[in-house]
């Protein structure tokens, strides 16, 4: 199904799981949709739960954009030997896949399945699944993301703004006395960037740094033309244990000393991740899967702010995800299944 993030029908998709699950005669099932404040259409989700939820299974059914380069239909799944290849396969419908299967031979105990939207661009829906109270309300989470069968136990946090600037414009020989909403936009960008260098050595590895960027910057003048508009982008990355409010209070600091006319937007304010207590996840990964530092930033740090200890786990690559042709290897499907058969037994 097309959930391509901002066009495709993700409450479609979410309609089809929650028939596909009602077969598994869940005790509990939602199915509802939920709102955005950006794109042209709603999101949705479905939560299914057997029991008390002890663990809760969780994939986002959206995917990013197809993008170009793609040598047939995105949203035609084909087989190519030991390997499947479409959209989403590898971020992460293929997990999704992996617990549907599990569904038809395991009746499950004390589980919560949650198939989510709104993943792939600003995370908004997550939010309001928590405040409805709709994902269970488990001890123990497994939030799945393309990461080849390895434990994620921690990622960064991620804050970013826009900042827009406006001037009457006109001919650079009058640039002095003129406003020069460029020039504004410029001295933000490198006092943003001057701040993020202070921490280049802060935090400990693999996340050290706050992995400060200036993404953006675009007017509509020219080297002769003092501009009219003109708009900058940026963002940082702080690492897991430190705090995306206080950078964000910096951040907003720095723009209201350096430029105070600037029009800014917080465009995302996410928290990093780290797991409450991996050692409680040992019953279902037994030692046998390798602990990972996630590099991308996932819905487990929602989860884990609402009190859930969770971790992040899945079939597929990240180097596969977000590009043509993206691909999920079949052993990392079978792997996956697996796991989630022996979450769904509670063994």
């Amino acid at each position: 199904m097309d959930t391509q993030n901002g066009s495709g029908d993700e409450i479609a998709c979410a309609q089809m799981l929650a028939e596909a699950l009602k077969a598994h005669n869940p005790d509990t099932l939602i199915c509802e949709k939920a709102s955005r404040s950006r794109g042209k259409f709603d999101s949705g989700y479905v939560y299914a739960g057997w029991g008390k939820a002890e663990y809760l299974l969780n994939v986002h059914i959206d995917t990013v954009p197809a993008g170009a380069g793609w040598t047939a239909s995105p949203h035609e799944l084909r087989d190519s030997g030991d390997r499947l290849i479409g959209l989403g396969t590898s971020d992460i419908k293929g997990a999704a896949a992996c617990i549907m299967a599990v569904l038809e031979t395991v009746k499950p105990t004390n589980l919560g399945v949650l198939f989510s939207g709104d993943e792939e661009h600003g995370s908004e829906i997550m939010p309001e699944i928590i405040r409805r109270g709709h994902y269970g309300n488990p001890r123990l989470a497994i939030v799945c993301e393309p990461t080849s069968l390895k434990v994620g136990r921690q990622h960064r946090g991620m804050l970013a703004y826009a900042a827009k600037f406006s001037g009457i414009g006109g001919h650079s020989s009058l640039a002095d006395i003129t406003e020069r909403p460029l020039l504004d936009a410029a001295r933000l960008g490198a006092a943003v960037g001057d701040y993020g260098d202070q921490y280049l050595d802060f935090g400990a590895e693999p996340y050290k740094g706050l992995c400060t960027n200036i993404g953006y910057l675009k007017s509509d003048g020219a080297y002769n033309v003092i501009p009219t508009q003109t708009e900058i982008k940026f963002s940082m990355r702080p690492p897991p244990g430190d705090s995306v409010a206080a950078r964000a209070a910096d951040l907003e600091a720095i723009v209201k000393d350096k430029t105070p006319h600037a029009e800014l937007t917080q465009i995302v304010q996410l928290e990093p991740f780290a797991s409450k207590n991996i050692d409680e996840f040992s019953q279902v990964f037994r030692g046998d899967y390798a602990l990972t530092d996630l590099p991308f930033w996932t819905e487990a740090a929602l989860l884990s702010q609402a009190g859930v200890n969770a971790v992040v786990f899945g079939p597929g690559n990240l180097d596969q995800a977000h590009k043509p042709d993206e691909y999920v290897q079949k052993d990392q499907l079978v792997g996956a299944a697996d796991l989630f058969e022996r979450v769904m037994r509670g063994l």
